[in-house]
Protein backbone atom coordinates (compact mmCIF):
# COMPACT_ATOMS: atom_id res chain seq x y z
CA UNK A 1 0.00 0.00 0.00
CA UNK A 2 1.46 3.44 -0.79
CA UNK A 3 1.61 6.30 1.51
CA UNK A 4 2.09 9.70 1.26
CA UNK A 5 5.33 11.08 2.65
CA UNK A 6 5.04 13.40 5.65
CA UNK A 7 6.66 16.25 4.06
CA UNK A 8 3.81 16.20 1.29
CA UNK A 9 1.70 16.41 3.65
CA UNK A 10 -0.75 19.62 5.24
CA UNK A 11 0.63 19.61 8.92
CA UNK A 12 -1.80 20.55 11.46
CA UNK A 13 -1.84 21.18 15.13
CA UNK A 14 -4.79 19.93 16.95
CA UNK A 15 -5.22 21.55 20.27
CA UNK A 16 -7.78 19.77 22.97
CA UNK A 17 -9.37 21.11 25.84
CA UNK A 18 -10.75 19.99 28.79
CA UNK A 19 -14.68 19.61 27.69
CA UNK A 20 -16.45 16.69 27.78
CA UNK A 21 -16.52 16.88 23.82
CA UNK A 22 -12.73 16.09 23.76
CA UNK A 23 -14.14 12.48 23.91
CA UNK A 24 -15.09 12.86 20.20
CA UNK A 25 -11.74 14.25 19.05
CA UNK A 26 -9.86 10.81 18.55
CA UNK A 27 -12.55 10.34 16.07
CA UNK A 28 -11.95 13.58 14.16
CA UNK A 29 -8.14 12.42 14.23
CA UNK A 30 -8.66 9.18 12.53
CA UNK A 31 -10.72 10.78 10.23
CA UNK A 32 -7.82 13.42 9.13
CA UNK A 33 -5.18 11.23 9.55
CA UNK A 34 -6.59 9.02 6.39
CA UNK A 35 -6.22 12.19 4.15
CA UNK A 36 -3.61 14.30 3.02
CA UNK A 37 -3.03 15.62 6.60
CA UNK A 38 -0.04 15.07 8.99
CA UNK A 39 -1.76 15.38 12.56
CA UNK A 40 0.11 16.96 16.12
CA UNK A 41 -2.29 16.63 19.04
CA UNK A 42 -1.64 18.37 22.25
CA UNK A 43 -3.93 17.97 25.30
CA UNK A 44 -4.70 20.47 27.98
CA UNK A 45 -4.48 18.92 31.43
CA UNK A 46 -8.06 18.28 31.91
CA UNK A 47 -8.54 16.68 28.62
CA UNK A 48 -6.21 14.31 29.89
CA UNK A 49 -8.32 13.85 32.33
CA UNK A 50 -11.10 12.73 29.48
CA UNK A 51 -9.12 10.96 26.43
CA UNK A 52 -6.02 9.37 26.42
CA UNK A 53 -3.28 10.35 25.14
CA UNK A 54 -2.23 7.05 23.70
CA UNK A 55 -4.82 6.86 21.62
CA UNK A 56 -4.72 10.02 20.04
CA UNK A 57 -0.11 8.80 19.48
CA UNK A 58 -1.53 5.74 17.84
CA UNK A 59 -4.04 7.51 15.56
CA UNK A 60 -2.34 10.23 14.67
CA UNK A 61 1.24 8.43 14.35
CA UNK A 62 2.78 11.28 16.48
CA UNK A 63 3.78 11.90 19.71
CA UNK A 64 0.89 13.16 21.68
CA UNK A 65 2.14 16.30 23.33
CA UNK A 66 1.32 17.08 26.94
CA UNK A 67 0.95 20.31 29.01
CA UNK A 68 4.01 19.31 31.23
CA UNK A 69 6.10 18.94 27.93
CA UNK A 70 5.88 23.00 27.89
CA UNK A 71 9.42 23.70 29.84
CA UNK A 72 11.25 20.29 28.96
CA UNK A 73 14.87 20.12 29.00
CA UNK A 74 14.93 18.57 25.41
CA UNK A 75 14.01 21.71 24.00
CA UNK A 76 15.82 24.24 22.10
CA UNK A 77 12.95 26.20 21.51
CA UNK A 78 10.13 26.96 23.45
CA UNK A 79 7.63 24.37 22.32
CA UNK A 80 4.80 26.68 21.95
CA UNK A 81 6.73 28.74 19.57
CA UNK A 82 8.09 25.55 17.56
CA UNK A 83 4.34 23.88 17.32
CA UNK A 84 3.42 27.17 15.95
CA UNK A 85 6.31 27.41 13.36
CA UNK A 86 5.70 23.71 12.37
CA UNK A 87 2.25 24.11 11.75
CA UNK A 88 0.14 24.65 8.71
CA UNK A 89 -3.16 25.09 9.81
CA UNK A 90 -4.48 24.92 13.95
CA UNK A 91 -7.59 23.52 15.30
CA UNK A 92 -8.70 24.13 18.42
CA UNK A 93 -11.23 21.18 19.02
CA UNK A 94 -13.45 21.73 22.04
CA UNK A 95 -12.96 25.00 22.48
CA UNK A 96 -14.20 25.62 26.32
CA UNK A 97 -15.00 29.14 27.79
CA UNK A 98 -11.66 28.97 29.84
CA UNK A 99 -9.54 28.44 26.89
CA UNK A 100 -11.60 31.48 25.41
CA UNK A 101 -11.24 34.01 28.20
CA UNK A 102 -7.43 33.77 28.24
CA UNK A 103 -6.67 33.76 24.45
CA UNK A 104 -8.87 37.04 23.80
CA UNK A 105 -7.20 38.39 26.97
CA UNK A 106 -3.71 37.41 26.17
CA UNK A 107 -3.81 35.45 29.64
CA UNK A 108 -0.88 32.77 28.35
CA UNK A 109 -0.98 30.40 31.50
CA UNK A 110 -0.57 26.90 29.65
CA UNK A 111 0.71 25.45 26.97
CA UNK A 112 -2.49 25.92 24.66
CA UNK A 113 -2.93 29.56 25.79
CA UNK A 114 0.62 30.33 24.93
CA UNK A 115 0.42 28.70 21.52
CA UNK A 116 -2.60 30.56 20.66
CA UNK A 117 -1.50 33.75 21.32
CA UNK A 118 1.62 33.64 19.61
CA UNK A 119 0.01 32.08 16.73
CA UNK A 120 -0.57 33.50 13.12
CA UNK A 121 -1.16 30.78 11.10
CA UNK A 122 -5.15 30.22 9.95
CA UNK A 123 -6.62 28.37 13.08
CA UNK A 124 -9.96 26.45 13.23
CA UNK A 125 -11.95 27.12 16.40
CA UNK A 126 -14.69 24.76 17.50
CA UNK A 127 -16.82 25.67 20.07
CA UNK A 128 -18.41 23.25 23.29
CA UNK A 129 -19.89 23.68 26.33
CA UNK A 130 -23.55 23.72 27.98
CA UNK A 131 -26.20 25.94 26.66
CA UNK A 132 -26.14 28.52 29.62
CA UNK A 133 -22.47 28.84 29.80
CA UNK A 134 -22.04 29.38 26.03
CA UNK A 135 -25.19 32.16 26.27
CA UNK A 136 -23.24 33.57 29.18
CA UNK A 137 -22.98 37.22 28.31
CA UNK A 138 -19.17 37.68 29.13
CA UNK A 139 -18.31 34.44 26.82
CA UNK A 140 -20.47 35.78 24.12
CA UNK A 141 -18.81 39.22 24.57
CA UNK A 142 -15.64 36.45 24.12
CA UNK A 143 -16.43 34.52 21.21
CA UNK A 144 -17.77 38.50 19.48
CA UNK A 145 -13.96 39.93 20.38
CA UNK A 146 -12.38 36.89 18.19
CA UNK A 147 -14.46 37.39 15.37
CA UNK A 148 -11.63 40.00 14.84
CA UNK A 149 -9.12 37.85 14.68
CA UNK A 150 -8.24 38.09 10.85
CA UNK A 151 -6.58 34.48 11.04
CA UNK A 152 -9.56 32.97 13.14
CA UNK A 153 -12.26 30.96 11.29
CA UNK A 154 -15.00 30.36 14.07
CA UNK A 155 -17.23 27.62 13.76
CA UNK A 156 -20.74 27.47 15.91
CA UNK A 157 -21.74 25.20 18.22
CA UNK A 158 -24.25 22.54 16.98
CA UNK A 159 -27.85 22.35 18.86
CA UNK A 160 -29.16 18.84 20.33
CA UNK A 161 -28.86 16.57 23.15
CA UNK A 162 -25.88 17.92 25.77
CA UNK A 163 -24.42 15.50 27.98
CA UNK A 164 -25.78 17.39 30.94
CA UNK A 165 -28.85 15.89 29.66
CA UNK A 166 -30.03 19.45 28.38
CA UNK A 167 -31.29 20.14 25.09
CA UNK A 168 -30.12 23.31 23.40
CA UNK A 169 -27.24 25.03 21.73
CA UNK A 170 -23.36 23.91 22.64
CA UNK A 171 -22.89 20.87 21.19
CA UNK A 172 -19.06 20.69 19.41
CA UNK A 173 -19.60 21.29 15.70
CA UNK A 174 -19.91 18.01 13.42
CA UNK A 175 -15.91 16.49 12.94
CA UNK A 176 -17.69 16.68 8.97
CA UNK A 177 -17.95 20.36 9.37
CA UNK A 178 -14.87 20.44 10.52
CA UNK A 179 -12.82 18.86 8.06
CA UNK A 180 -14.56 20.82 5.31
CA UNK A 181 -13.55 24.04 7.05
CA UNK A 182 -10.28 22.88 6.83
CA UNK A 183 -10.38 21.55 3.73
CA UNK A 184 -11.37 25.27 2.40
CA UNK A 185 -8.72 26.97 4.44
CA UNK A 186 -6.28 24.20 2.41
CA UNK A 187 -7.57 24.73 -0.62
CA UNK A 188 -5.72 28.61 -0.46
CA UNK A 189 -2.53 26.60 -0.67
CA UNK A 190 0.10 29.77 -0.39
CA UNK A 191 -2.78 32.25 -0.18
CA UNK A 192 -3.38 33.73 3.09
CA UNK A 193 -6.94 33.12 4.80
CA UNK A 194 -8.80 36.26 5.27
CA UNK A 195 -12.47 37.80 5.45
CA UNK A 196 -12.44 39.33 2.54
CA UNK A 197 -16.56 39.25 3.07
CA UNK A 198 -17.04 40.68 6.37
CA UNK A 199 -20.52 42.89 6.24
CA UNK A 200 -21.42 41.19 2.74
CA UNK A 201 -24.55 39.31 2.43
CA UNK A 202 -25.13 36.69 0.03
CA UNK A 203 -28.29 34.89 -1.10
CA UNK A 204 -27.44 31.40 -2.42
CA UNK A 205 -29.86 28.69 -3.29
CA UNK A 206 -29.41 24.93 -4.25
CA UNK A 207 -30.86 21.79 -4.71
CA UNK A 208 -33.81 20.51 -6.30
CA UNK A 209 -37.33 21.53 -6.08
CA UNK A 210 -40.30 19.10 -6.68
CA UNK A 211 -43.19 19.64 -8.63
CA UNK A 212 -46.59 17.32 -7.74
CA UNK A 213 -47.88 15.81 -10.50
CA UNK A 214 -50.68 13.60 -8.47
CA UNK A 215 -50.95 12.35 -4.80
CA UNK A 216 -47.82 9.84 -5.47
CA UNK A 217 -46.03 11.35 -8.35
CA UNK A 218 -43.89 14.32 -8.78
CA UNK A 219 -41.44 15.57 -10.80
CA UNK A 220 -38.04 16.49 -9.80
CA UNK A 221 -34.27 16.42 -10.79
CA UNK A 222 -30.56 14.70 -9.64
CA UNK A 223 -29.46 17.89 -8.17
CA UNK A 224 -27.99 17.23 -4.62
CA UNK A 225 -27.67 20.86 -3.26
CA UNK A 226 -23.77 19.91 -2.54
CA UNK A 227 -22.60 22.68 -4.35
CA UNK A 228 -24.95 25.54 -3.25
CA UNK A 229 -24.19 24.16 0.49
CA UNK A 230 -20.59 24.80 -0.23
CA UNK A 231 -20.99 28.10 -1.76
CA UNK A 232 -23.23 28.96 0.99
CA UNK A 233 -19.74 27.30 3.77
CA UNK A 234 -17.40 28.98 1.76
CA UNK A 235 -18.95 32.88 1.64
CA UNK A 236 -19.31 31.96 5.45
CA UNK A 237 -16.28 31.09 6.20
CA UNK A 238 -14.79 34.14 4.09
CA UNK A 239 -16.85 36.16 6.88
CA UNK A 240 -20.55 36.84 4.77
CA UNK A 241 -23.84 36.63 6.23
CA UNK A 242 -25.24 34.25 4.30
CA UNK A 243 -29.11 32.80 3.26
CA UNK A 244 -29.19 29.25 1.75
CA UNK A 245 -32.49 29.15 0.16
CA UNK A 246 -32.99 25.10 -1.32
CA UNK A 247 -34.78 22.34 -2.10
CA UNK A 248 -34.63 18.73 -0.38
CA UNK A 249 -31.10 18.07 0.03
CA UNK A 250 -29.41 14.79 -0.60
CA UNK A 251 -26.48 15.38 1.65
CA UNK A 252 -25.62 14.92 5.45
CA UNK A 253 -27.49 17.74 6.86
CA UNK A 254 -24.87 18.23 9.67
CA UNK A 255 -22.84 20.11 6.95
CA UNK A 256 -25.83 22.74 6.83
CA UNK A 257 -24.56 23.98 10.96
CA UNK A 258 -24.20 27.98 11.42
CA UNK A 259 -26.06 28.64 7.69
CA UNK A 260 -29.82 30.33 8.08
CA UNK A 261 -31.63 28.37 5.49
CA UNK A 262 -34.63 28.29 4.13
CA UNK A 263 -36.05 25.11 2.79
CA UNK A 264 -38.75 24.72 0.13
CA UNK A 265 -40.48 22.46 -2.55
CA UNK A 266 -41.62 23.23 -5.40
CA UNK A 267 -40.80 26.41 -7.70
CA UNK A 268 -43.60 29.09 -6.40
CA UNK A 269 -42.26 28.38 -2.74
CA UNK A 270 -38.46 29.23 -4.33
CA UNK A 271 -39.99 32.83 -5.95
CA UNK A 272 -41.73 33.27 -2.57
CA UNK A 273 -38.72 33.01 -0.69
CA UNK A 274 -36.34 35.03 -2.92
CA UNK A 275 -39.08 37.99 -3.28
CA UNK A 276 -38.62 38.58 0.43
CA UNK A 277 -35.09 38.26 0.36
CA UNK A 278 -33.18 39.53 -2.67
CA UNK A 279 -33.28 43.24 -1.88
CA UNK A 280 -30.86 42.90 1.12
CA UNK A 281 -28.12 40.91 -0.39
CA UNK A 282 -25.15 42.09 -2.27
CA UNK A 283 -24.12 38.95 -4.17
CA UNK A 284 -27.32 36.45 -4.86
CA UNK A 285 -26.35 32.55 -6.58
CA UNK A 286 -29.19 31.47 -8.29
CA UNK A 287 -27.60 27.54 -8.03
CA UNK A 288 -31.06 25.52 -7.62
CA UNK A 289 -32.01 23.25 -10.07
CA UNK A 290 -35.73 24.32 -10.92
CA UNK A 291 -38.14 21.76 -12.21
CA UNK A 292 -38.57 22.70 -16.35
CA UNK A 293 -42.37 21.75 -16.04
CA UNK A 294 -45.57 21.75 -13.19
CA UNK A 295 -49.35 20.81 -12.95
CA UNK A 296 -51.76 23.15 -13.06
CA UNK A 297 -54.65 20.69 -12.16
CA UNK A 298 -55.16 19.59 -8.57
CA UNK A 299 -53.20 17.08 -7.66
CA UNK A 300 -54.58 15.96 -4.05
CA UNK A 301 -55.57 12.42 -5.31
CA UNK A 302 -53.55 9.89 -6.91
CA UNK A 303 -54.09 9.50 -10.89
CA UNK A 304 -55.18 6.01 -12.18
CA UNK A 305 -52.23 4.82 -14.22
CA UNK A 306 -54.43 4.54 -17.58
CA UNK A 307 -55.36 8.20 -17.17
CA UNK A 308 -51.99 9.58 -16.45
CA UNK A 309 -51.03 9.99 -19.87
CA UNK A 310 -54.42 12.23 -20.31
CA UNK A 311 -53.83 13.83 -17.10
CA UNK A 312 -50.36 15.28 -18.32
CA UNK A 313 -50.98 16.35 -21.49
CA UNK A 314 -53.86 18.38 -20.31
CA UNK A 315 -52.42 19.88 -17.33
CA UNK A 316 -48.78 20.50 -18.08
CA UNK A 317 -46.85 24.03 -18.01
CA UNK A 318 -43.76 25.38 -17.71
CA UNK A 319 -41.80 26.87 -14.76
CA UNK A 320 -41.20 30.81 -15.61
CA UNK A 321 -37.61 31.29 -15.75
CA UNK A 322 -36.98 32.35 -11.89
CA UNK A 323 -33.63 33.99 -12.29
CA UNK A 324 -34.72 35.74 -15.38
CA UNK A 325 -38.11 37.16 -13.56
CA UNK A 326 -35.75 37.90 -10.42
CA UNK A 327 -33.05 39.47 -12.13
CA UNK A 328 -35.76 42.40 -13.03
CA UNK A 329 -35.35 44.05 -9.83
CA UNK A 330 -31.67 43.82 -9.55
CA UNK A 331 -30.00 46.96 -8.42
CA UNK A 332 -26.95 48.42 -9.66
CA UNK A 333 -24.98 47.38 -6.61
CA UNK A 334 -25.64 43.83 -6.64
CA UNK A 335 -24.26 41.08 -8.44
CA UNK A 336 -26.28 38.15 -9.38
CA UNK A 337 -24.37 34.69 -10.97
CA UNK A 338 -26.55 32.27 -12.80
CA UNK A 339 -25.48 28.33 -13.16
CA UNK A 340 -25.60 26.15 -16.58
CA UNK A 341 -25.34 22.86 -16.94
CA UNK A 342 -24.57 21.23 -20.16
CA UNK A 343 -23.44 18.15 -22.19
CA UNK A 344 -21.02 18.25 -25.22
CA UNK A 345 -18.18 20.09 -25.85
CA UNK A 346 -17.77 23.65 -24.35
CA UNK A 347 -17.19 24.99 -27.69
CA UNK A 348 -21.06 23.60 -28.73
CA UNK A 349 -22.23 24.94 -25.73
CA UNK A 350 -20.52 28.25 -26.01
CA UNK A 351 -22.87 30.17 -27.86
CA UNK A 352 -26.24 29.07 -26.43
CA UNK A 353 -24.41 29.87 -22.73
CA UNK A 354 -23.77 33.10 -24.19
CA UNK A 355 -27.54 34.20 -25.15
CA UNK A 356 -28.98 32.61 -21.79
CA UNK A 357 -26.87 35.22 -19.99
CA UNK A 358 -28.11 37.83 -22.14
CA UNK A 359 -31.88 36.04 -21.36
CA UNK A 360 -31.59 35.69 -17.73
CA UNK A 361 -30.43 39.50 -16.99
CA UNK A 362 -27.09 38.29 -14.44
CA UNK A 363 -24.15 39.52 -14.37
CA UNK A 364 -22.15 36.07 -14.65
CA UNK A 365 -23.47 32.40 -15.63
CA UNK A 366 -21.11 29.79 -14.24
CA UNK A 367 -21.45 27.05 -16.83
CA UNK A 368 -19.86 23.16 -15.98
CA UNK A 369 -20.36 19.74 -17.91
CA UNK A 370 -22.35 17.12 -16.34
CA UNK A 371 -21.33 14.65 -18.84
CA UNK A 372 -17.82 13.63 -18.09
CA UNK A 373 -16.70 10.75 -15.48
CA UNK A 374 -16.86 12.32 -12.06
CA UNK A 375 -18.13 15.23 -12.73
CA UNK A 376 -21.43 16.85 -12.17
CA UNK A 377 -23.51 16.10 -9.28
CA UNK A 378 -23.25 14.76 -5.66
CA UNK A 379 -21.01 15.98 -2.69
CA UNK A 380 -17.67 13.70 -3.62
CA UNK A 381 -17.90 15.03 -7.61
CA UNK A 382 -15.18 16.86 -9.22
CA UNK A 383 -16.13 19.36 -10.88
CA UNK A 384 -14.88 22.48 -13.53
CA UNK A 385 -16.25 24.59 -15.71
CA UNK A 386 -16.13 28.21 -17.35
CA UNK A 387 -17.59 31.45 -16.10
CA UNK A 388 -18.79 34.10 -18.71
CA UNK A 389 -19.42 37.50 -18.27
CA UNK A 390 -21.42 39.81 -20.05
CA UNK A 391 -18.74 41.90 -21.86
CA UNK A 392 -18.00 38.55 -23.76
CA UNK A 393 -15.55 37.12 -21.51
CA UNK A 394 -14.68 34.03 -20.24
CA UNK A 395 -12.75 32.55 -17.48
CA UNK A 396 -11.77 28.98 -17.04
CA UNK A 397 -11.68 26.97 -13.59
CA UNK A 398 -10.33 23.39 -13.91
CA UNK A 399 -11.34 20.78 -12.33
CA UNK A 400 -11.35 20.45 -8.85
CA UNK A 401 -12.96 19.04 -5.50
CA UNK A 402 -16.49 21.06 -5.29
CA UNK A 403 -15.39 23.28 -2.19
CA UNK A 404 -12.22 24.13 -3.84
CA UNK A 405 -14.53 25.43 -7.23
CA UNK A 406 -16.98 27.18 -5.00
CA UNK A 407 -14.23 28.64 -3.10
CA UNK A 408 -12.25 29.95 -6.80
CA UNK A 409 -15.69 31.05 -8.33
CA UNK A 410 -16.43 33.26 -5.23
CA UNK A 411 -12.99 34.71 -5.55
CA UNK A 412 -12.92 34.96 -9.00
CA UNK A 413 -16.28 36.81 -9.07
CA UNK A 414 -15.31 39.22 -6.15
CA UNK A 415 -12.02 40.03 -8.15
CA UNK A 416 -13.77 40.78 -11.74
CA UNK A 417 -16.28 43.02 -9.45
CA UNK A 418 -13.26 45.38 -8.67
Amino acid sequence: MKTKSKDSKIKVLLLITGSIAAVRIPLLVSQLAKENYEIRCVLSKNAEKLIKPLSLSILSRNPCILENDQWSNSQSTPLHIELGNWADILIIAPLTATTLAKWVTGNAEGLIPSILIANIKPIIVAPAMNTQMWLNKAVQKNYENLQNYENVLSLQPSEGLLACDAIGIGKIPPNDLIQLALEFIASHKQNEYRKDLLNKEILITGGCTSEKIDAARHITNKSSGAMGLLLSQVARFRGAQVKYVHGPLKIDKNLTDGIKRYEIETSVDLIRALNNEISNCDYFFMNAAVSDFKITSDTSAKIPKNKINDHLNKNFELVPDILKTISKSKKDNQVFVGFCAFTGSIEEARMTIKEKIIQKGCDYLFANPIDLEGQGFGFLAQNEGWLFDTKNMEHYINKTSKIDLANKLITQIISLKK
